[in-house]
């Protein structure tokens, strides 16, 4: 029961990081640096998601971020 647990927590961390965090980043640039030069969301989200498919190193460590967090801390629980 715990191993599905752990890979449900996985597996919504990979989501937030390749779903929610780029909206999150795309409403926090518009605060504080002003309106997105392309246009709006969906084409921040088109063009971090045209990154993803481009590996580019920078859209993955977004989107890998939260999943790594998740199972640094599910190793560190386990290890109490």
């Amino acid at each position: 029961m715990a191993l599905k647990r752990d890979v449900a927590w996985l597996l919504v961390a990979l989501l937030v990081g390749v779903f929610v965090l780029p909206l999150l980043v795309y409403f926090t640039g518009t605060m504080v640096l002003g309106p997105y030069a392309k246009g709006g969301p969906g084409v921040f989200v088109a063009g971090y998601l045209g990154d993803l498919a481009s590996l580019r190193w920078f859209s993955w460590s977004l989107a890998l971020g939260p999943l790594v967090i998740a199972a640094i801390w599910r190793a560190a629980a386990k290890v109490r």
